[in-house]
């Protein structure tokens, strides 16, 4: 009698426990939804669905090493391999034990010789080490697996470029933009209007607010009067003027919203494609500005406590206008953030003029990135007056921002650049804390005290820094009107904890 009554309290506590854990994941409740799985260990510390269930619930939390000890702890129990070591692999990777995600991925593909995902993610641990001929041959293995895995495109062109290949990591990151938002669109102009385009982006994707549709309307515009697009698109101007006068005032610059694509076949047509892309090239007279005192600005850079520097004059006249045309041109602006416009390298921005501009930064400032590998780069264009980006650090060892917008835009002089703090993300931080979480982080810097300098808008200014720094957008107050948009170019070397 007295065994039953334990097998029966057993069962009534697991149940109890179960219940919980549904409610928990019901109500997006993480922390319960934890500390139910982990008490639910401790009634069955061989389930390995439930290990499964509570990594991917800590990783949800951002706690990855203990992520990364629970989905060990389920291949130890039995888990499916091959999911649990491509999760485990990526977390790893994430934390930056390279040695650990290589052994996962490695294991992966012992198993599943056919994985893709493993080889890919085989390719950027191996890149991330600075193994390139290495990540090469794994990059290979994953596209003749599955030719069309944007992913493994990006992932080669950084490996290539890091090689010096430069046009080679070009056209690599086209085929990656091609896969994601189709090919440039070339010749006749006013052909793919009569067509629906490929591949179909996902419905999330497709998302407006006025922020984007405005942006657009002035792109086109700019476009149509420089007679860069064909007098068609004077149709495809009025449909997204239509459809920003039925969405003005119903979607705010944090919120997105569908829209009907058979009222606006036009807008469905065309955005977020590659409708025109900018033949600004490297100018014959170089990019960066010869005449600065490399040594002397290196000394700046590593005697600053922090280590933080602005710098005029980074490029040179030719090479801001071919910037400026490049950025004004090319219909790449598909990232919706609060207030502003992000083109990143694996969706467009990744041109030969911004490959150059990398290539030739650290190689006139070895001292500063030294043999850092480019790890992103991007453009934001702001609203005239809208914020620009909340307080937040960045994943990698270095970066450069500058500006390239005309000083008369710019409303307040002495401010609408950055604003950078003395303090640096805490080690044990995760990326979605110390990137996504600027209340967290407003909270933290209360806490140490610490206080941001203020750095003004300059066009062809940069600002060169220490990635682990927190920072933010110091709010704009620019002009309206397309030119005025004030656009800012960030380039992003090394890992962060390296």
């Amino acid at each position: 009698m007295l065994l039953k009554n334990l097998f029966a309290g057993g069962r009534a506590a697991r149940s109890a426990l179960e219940q919980r854990i549904a409610a928990a994941d019901a109500a997006g409740d993480l922390a319960d939804a934890i500390a139910a799985r982990r008490a639910l260990l401790e009634l069955a510390p061989r389930d390995a669905a439930t290990w499964v269930a509570l990594a991917e619930r800590l990783r949800r939390d951002g706690q990855l090493a203990p992520a990364a000890s629970a989905y060990e702890q389920a291949l130890d129990c039995g888990a499916p391999p091959g999911p649990v070591l491509l999760q485990l692999g990526a977390i790893r990777h994430e934390l930056e034990d390279f040695p650990a995600a290589q052994q996962a991925f490695s294991r992966l593909v012992a198993l599943e010789p056919a994985n893709a995902d493993a080889w890919c993610m085989l390719g950027v641990v191996g890149k991330d080490q600075g193994r390139y001929a290495e990540a090469m041959a794994h990059f290979d293995k994953a596209l003749q697996l599955q030719p069309a895995f944007a992913e493994a495109f990006f992932n080669l062109g950084l490996t290539q470029f890091e090689l010096g290949q430069l046009a080679e990591a070009s056209r690599s990151f086209l085929r990656c933009v091609e896969l994601r938002r189709g090919a440039p669109w070339t010749g006749d102009l006013a052909l793919p209007l009569q067509k629906d385009p490929q591949p179909v982006l996902e419905p999330m994707d497709m998302g407006v607010n006025e922020v984007k549709l405005r942006h657009d309307c002035e792109q086109f515009e700019y476009l149509l009067q420089n007679r860069l697009l064909p007098p068609a698109y004077e149709r495809v101007l009025q449909d997204y003027r239509a459809l920003l006068a039925e969405l003005r005032g119903q979607v705010d610059e944090n919120s997105l919203a569908g829209f009907d694509a058979q009222r606006h076949p036009l807008v469905a047509r065309t955005y977020k494609r590659p409708v025109y892309i900018s033949a600004a090239g490297v100018p014959p007279a170089g990019i960066i500005n010869l005449e600065l005192d490399f040594e002397a600005i290196q000394d700046r850079y590593l005697a600053a406590q922090p280590n933080v520097l602005a710098l005029d004059n980074l490029l040179t006249a030719d090479a801001l206008a071919a910037m400026r045309r490049f950025c004004r041109e090319s219909t790449i602006w598909n990232n919706i953030k609060p207030g502003y416009l992000g083109a990143y390298a694996y969706d467009g921005f990744c041109s030969e003029l911004l490959l150059r501009l990398a290539w030739d930064l650290r190689a006139h400032l070895p001292r500063v990135i030294r043999d850092h590998p480019l790890k992103m780069m991007w453009g934001f264009k702001c609203d005239a007056s809208l914020p620009g980006l909340a307080v937040h650090a960045d994943e990698a060892a270095v970066n450069v921002n500058f500006w390239i917008t005309e000083d008369e835009a710019n409303l307040e002089p002495e401010g609408g650049g950055l604003q950078v703090y003395e303090h640096v993300a805490p080690r044990d931080w995760d990326f979605r804390r110390f990137n996504h979480d600027p209340a967290v982080i407003q909270q933290y810097l209360a806490s140490v005290g610490s206080a941001p300098t203020r750095y003004p808008y300059r066009a062809n200014r940069a600002l060169i820094f220490d990635s682990d720094l927190f920072h933010a957008t110091d709010r704009p107050r620019f002009r309206e009107g397309y030119l005025n948009r004030r656009i800012n170019i960030t380039l992003l070397y090394g890992n962060r904890l390296i």
